[in-house]
């Protein structure tokens, strides 16, 4: 019963690691690049179940020796061949965006807090007012809403003085306009 070493192998295994390490992140970089913006936008669950799928794939690629340097590179290009087509679906029709991206969430309408939309995203009271305190806001009462975006950050709106379309149309909750 063999055992792999422990500490070293073989100057192959070291020069191939290096080798791979090198063209893989080359390689990664330039789709990448290709790619678009997009790619390396804030994280939703989409763009997050991508970049641990890049990254085990290119782990791999470097450290396993059952991967070569093509089927390495073949795998990376297929994932950033479907990240750039569900993207690209996301952009033209919405019914596909919301299913890949999900929808924002509100979790606070003039002043007041959602308590089941902030169950259902998990969210506390405590990290709401955090985001409130964070815009430079001292009253919960003056905040317009409070949006769970779909990368999880929590963004505050209050009331504008100019007219014009509101940012929660695509909330959950929209929140209707004081118009009289």
């Amino acid at each position: 019963m063999g055992h792999t070493p422990f500490y070293f192998e073989s100057w192959y295994n070291v020069e191939r690691t290096v080798t791979l390490s090198i063209v893989g992140f080359v390689a990664l970089f330039i789709m990448l690049r290709v790619s678009g913006k997009r790619t390396l936008s804030k994280l939703n669950v989409f763009d997050f179940v991508f970049v641990v799928a890049v990254g085990s794939v290119f782990a791999s690629m470097i450290i396993s020796k059952d991967v070569t340097l093509i089927e390495g590179i073949a795998a990376l290009a297929t994932l950033i061949a479907i990240q750039m087509l569900l993207s690209y679906l996301a952009a033209r029709f919405p019914a596909a965006e919301r299913i890949i991206n999900g929808k924002p969430t509100l979790v606070l309408s003039n002043g007041e807090f959602i308590p089941d939309a902030m169950k259902k995203e998990r969210v506390t009271e405590e990290e709401v007012r955090g985001a409130i305190r964070a815009e430079g806001v001292t009253r919960v009462e003056d905040v317009q809403a409070v949006t769970m975006e779909n990368d999880g950050t929590l963004t505050v709106a209050w009331m504008s003085k100019k007219p014009g379309d509101s940012s929660l149309v695509d909330s959950e909750h929209p929140v209707p306009d004081d118009k009289p």
